[in-house]
This record gives C-alpha cells, sequence and structure tokens, in this order.
C-alpha cells in the first residue's frame, strides 16, 4: 500500500494512502484513504506519548461492494528503556452502503531494541471480529527512512492465513 505522507503543521501529518490487494484470481486496487494524525509533543526517547488518527477511506475490496468508512484511532504509547509498547484501540464505521455497523479495530505492539535502531516484537491487528492477526516483526532504519518488516498469521476464520508485510518509508 502505498502511503504519501506530509507533515502540515507541528506535530500534525496529512497522508493518502492507495491499498492494493492480490488474490489467486485477480489484483486491483482497493480504494483510497485520507488521513490526518496529530502526535503530541513528547520525548522520542522515553514515556508516554499520545495522540489521534483520524481516517475517511472509499473502500473497494476485491470481491465486495464498495463503501465509504470513517475511522478513529487514538494512540497511546510508552518507551521505557528497550522497550517499546502501543496500544491503538481504534474504531470504524461505514457511512454508506448496507451494513453500517460500527467495529473495534484494535491494534496493540510491543517491541524491544536488540541493538542501535533495530527493534523486533509482536504486532496484533483486528480488522473486524472473524479476522484477526499476530506478526513477528521487525523495525528498523535506513538512513533517515523507516523500515518495517513482519509475517503474521491470521487467527480469525475471515483472516489471511499467512501476511508478509514490508513498509519503506523514504524520508526527504
Amino acid at each position: 500500500m502505498p502511503e504519501y505522507s506530509y507533515g502540515i503543521w507541528h506535530n500534525w501529518e496529512f497522508s493518502v494512502q492507495l491499498p492494493f490487494a492480490f488474490s489467486s484470481d485477480s489484483a486491483k486496487g482497493e480504494g483510497y484513504r485520507a488521513e490526518l494524525q496529530y502526535i503530541a509533543k513528547h520525548d522520542g526517547q522515553s514515556g508516554v506519548y499520545w495522540g489521534i488518527n483520524m481516517e475517511v477511506a472509499r473502500v473497494a475490496r476485491i470481491h465486495e461492494p464498495e463503501f465509504w468508512n470513517l475511522e478513529v484511532i487514538p494512540i497511546v504509547g510508552w518507551r521505557a528503556g528497550r522497550w517499546h509498547l502501543v496500544a491503538n484501540p481504534g474504531f470504524e464505521r461505514p457511512v454508506s452502503g448496507g451494513d453500517r455497523t460500527g467495529t473495534a479495530t484494535p491494534v496493540e505492539k510491543i517491541a524491544y531494541r536488540a541493538w542501535s535502531k533495530n527493534d523486533f516484537g509482536l504486532e496484533y491487528y483486528r480488522d473486524n471480529a472473524d479476522s484477526h492477526s499476530l506478526y513477528f516483526a521487525w523495525d528498523g532504519k535506513l538512513g533517515k527512512s523507516d523500515i518495517n518488516v513482519g509475517i503474521g498469521r491470521g487467527t480469525g476464520s475471515a483472516s489471511d492465513r499467512w501476511v508478509f508485510k514490508a513498509i519503506y518509508e523514504f524520508a526527504f
């Protein structure tokens, strides 16, 4: 999923995401998302931090009807020594289409800094009641750019069995 982000003001970022999906019989763009994120000023090395992420999306998943969706994701994190914990108790709600039921979409992460700028940890994602994924992930740096790579396993009936994810942030 390409994501284009821009810092618009102190601690504020705007981004556009273009998700893609691949199945055994097709590949297609899954709509687009616009996101506004705020992270309060904090010590980047230790202590508690917080923020909020708000998103509006045109969702067009493979073999499903298109709809508009709103998502609000509170951000709470804590760093202590080599440990980093994050909880994002998100909530999303379709605002068009037939099903307008709201869904909790929490994300949690626990990571340990093994050396330099290399963190290893577990990430948990819940997309809906039937879709959960747990990843073993690596966060690192290449120059000024951030990298996140993970291998995950779905645990719900609507989850993908195995997922490989990679995020590379081009910093300039």
